[in-house]
């Protein structure tokens, strides 16, 4: 219960003002620049960083359908991949491009995830009560 109340501590205090910072100055005109390209990319990252990982490691895990779906699917790229991504540009002087389109993959994962969560999350209730109901377990 204590980690739970400082994981929100650190979630209220740090991660959400540097979302909000974030949307403050998305790079829109970066983001234009990368054109056709964008969208690619936000496509590739959602569908092929998780998802594809998470149902080869199904069996290994023990992980039911649903769940290794639910799995590869909510994971959004967080906070620390846009820490890293400025630490290592300054380090190693990148392109401005670089930066957009990290940014472009943060905002787009929180976005996607944001309005897929209620949905993912009722598909993910009744994909469970159904494969209980055909394991013939008993669901409260």
């Amino acid at each position: 219960t204590s980690e739970v109340e400082i994981d929100e501590a650190v979630n209220r205090f740090a991660v959400l003002p540097l979302f909000f910072l974030l949307g403050a100055a998305l790079p829109w005109q970066q983001w234009a620049e990368l054109g056709w390209k964008a969208p690619a990319l936000v496509v590739a990252v959602l569908l092929l960083r998780r998802i594809p990982i998470v149902l080869l490691l199904r069996r290994p895990l023990h992980l039911p359908l649903p769940d290794a779906m639910y799995l590869g699917w909510f994971g959004p790229v967080g906070v620390s991949a846009l820490f890293y991504l400025t630490m290592e540009a300054e380090r190693l002087g990148v392109d401005d491009a670089v930066l957009g389109a990290g940014t472009l993959v943060l905002t787009a994962s929180t976005v996607a995830f944001g309005l897929t969560a209620a949905a993912g999350r009722n598909l993910y209730v009744r994909a469970c009560s159904s494969e209980n109901r055909s394991r013939g377990a008993d669901i409260p």
